[in-house]
């Protein structure tokens, strides 16, 4: 355990969570570094000192808003390309946060809760929503931050937005309830980039079609099942087969489909350990996703060539570029592999029955579709180097009770990726602002004044060093709602 049993207390079960109407004062205070955000309201009543018989004024009331968690279904991205539920997350695992990187679950945590959740649905891919609590702080680039942000046209709301000052702003962490539809999400794909001399550019172009149409049979037949009347295709897979394998692949047509194959238990297994054996489990290996993005796109256009399509909804509008994939991890990783290329690709879900035996509809595993565009009309996704901003299309909220989930990271900047989309992580703000509701509740205005952040770091048992700053939160937070009420009897 990083955090005392008084922390994990607190946590689980704070102490006056919520907002007080018509509140006498109101301290809202944030830590830009590590994303931490609360906002505490107070309501001040009088009384007789029993001592001095003279009227004292003291803390009524107080309630705070901060830190919020994810519901049990929240997806959150483990490792590269690849998703679990949050209820899931294990301690000692490994997640990415909002640089793309590597970091180690410290601890993780669930706590009932009972109010709105919040669900965030992207542009380009709604496949890629998420849901948080209010408090949840996430990662954006808010459009009014922008200068030169104006409105493009009566019909619009949005505001336009020069795409060199968007994209040199530096995003903050912002609680959910203040996002607002047309702000940036970021969506942060992993960062690392590892070469391998022995993935030749050669062996991506068959992996790329081996994704789409290869498979491997028990008697040691790796082949590839294309259609007929895609000649160029055929020829340029068996030149590839040739070139690397050095064995002349054969090939066979029956009805509509042309076999390209080879026999060869060595190059199937090889295959395999790349991108997996059935349809519904193909995903690639580990070091593929962290190849420079060139060679990846090598694998990227064969797999289009293979099982993808070009396709114009207007005869004006630009190409869109399907691929289908009868794999859940597949369609997540090709993805991610894309943003590393500055490109957002939608994915979805298609869960329809697509085939008859003898006029009798029969169920089939779902398709998952991913499509992206090269060049766009209409640039609402924006880049730099380091991640995509994606805005918000629409922002649903549903009453929810039960349990939440969060955990702790390790290192800067304490984040995570939910859905690919940064969120913040730290517990102990929760923690701290509910000691500092309990210790403050009662006291005079005076004695609450003097609360300072090492008597709420005491109170609770101490907190990790890399956390003191959440204990300054509480005692600022405090001081400031102190200071607003005063403020306003002045």
């Amino acid at each position: 355990m990083i955090y005392s049993e008084k922390v994990m207390e607190n946590f689980k079960h704070p102490k006056n969570v919520g907002k007080i109407e018509n509140a006498d004062g109101i301290g809202e205070v944030g830590n830009v570094t590590c994303g931490d955000i609360l906002t505490l309201y107070i309501k001040v009543g009088k009384r007789k000192n029993k001592e001095t018989r003279k009227e004292e004024e003291f803390i009524k009331d107080i309630k705070f808003n901060t830190l919020g968690c994810l519901p049990p279904e929240g997806e959150i991205s483990k490792n590269e390309g690849e998703w679990t539920e949050i209820k899931q997350v294990k301690t000692g695992d490994e997640v990415l946060n909002s640089e793309g990187n590597r970091v180690k679950v410290l601890e993780t945590y669930a706590r009932d809760y009972s109010g709105e959740m919040l669900r965030f649905i992207p542009f380009v891919s709604t496949w890629n929503s998420f849901e948080v609590t209010p408090e949840h702080p996430i990662l954006c680039v808010k459009r009014d931050w922008c200068k030169s942000a104006r409105r493009s046209s009566g019909k619009c709301d949005w505001k336009r937005v020069n795409n060199k000052e968007i994209t040199s702003i530096k995003p903050d962490f912002v609680e959910a309830k203040d996002v607002r539809i047309s702000d940036y999400l970021v969506f942060a794909p992993n960062s690392r980039i590892v070469d391998n001399s022995e993935l030749t550019i050669e062996i991506m172009q068959i992996l790329g079609y081996y994704l789409s149409e290869g498979y491997f049979t028990s008697n040691g037949v790796l082949a590839f099942a294309l259609n007929k009347d895609e000649k160029e295709e055929i020829n340029e897979l068996k030149s590839l087969i040739l070139n690397v394998t050095k064995k002349a692949p054969k090939e066979r047509t029956r009805r509509n489909v042309t076999e390209v194959y080879i026999c060869s238990k060595k190059w199937g297994d090889f295959f395999v350990s790349l991108g997996g054996k059935y349809a519904t489990e193909k995903k690639l290996e580990d070091g593929i996703l962290v190849l420079p993005f060139e060679k990846q796109w090598k694998m990227i256009e064969t797999y289009i060539k293979g099982d993808g399509n070009l396709y114009k909804r207007r005869l004006k509008d630009s190409s869109t570029y399907r691929i289908s994939t009868a794999s859940k991890r597949m369609a997540i990783q090709l993805q991610e592999i894309l943003a590393r290329g500055r490109i957002f690709a939608s994915i979805k879900k298609d869960s329809r029955p697509r085939n008859k035996i003898e006029g009798r509809i029969v169920s089939s595993n779902p398709l998952y579709e991913v499509s992206f565009k090269l060049e766009r009309r209409h640039k609402f996704i924006r880049s730099n180097k380091n991640y995509l901003l994606v805005p918000v299309r629409k922002i649903e909220k549903r009453n929810y009770s039960g349990k939440v989930y969060n955990f702790e990271v390790e290192g800067e900047p304490h984040s995570y990726l939910t859905k690919g989309f940064a969120v913040h992580n730290c517990a102990a703000a929760i923690a701290v602002s509910s000691m500092i509701t309990q210790m403050a509740k009662g006291k005079t205005i005076e004695d609450a004044e003097k609360i300072s952040n090492k008597d709420i770091v005491r109170e609770l048992g101490d907190l990790p060093e890399v956390k003191h700053h959440c204990s300054l939160l509480g005692a600022d937070a405090l001081h400031k709602a102190i200071k607003d009420y005063k403020k306003g009897k002045s």
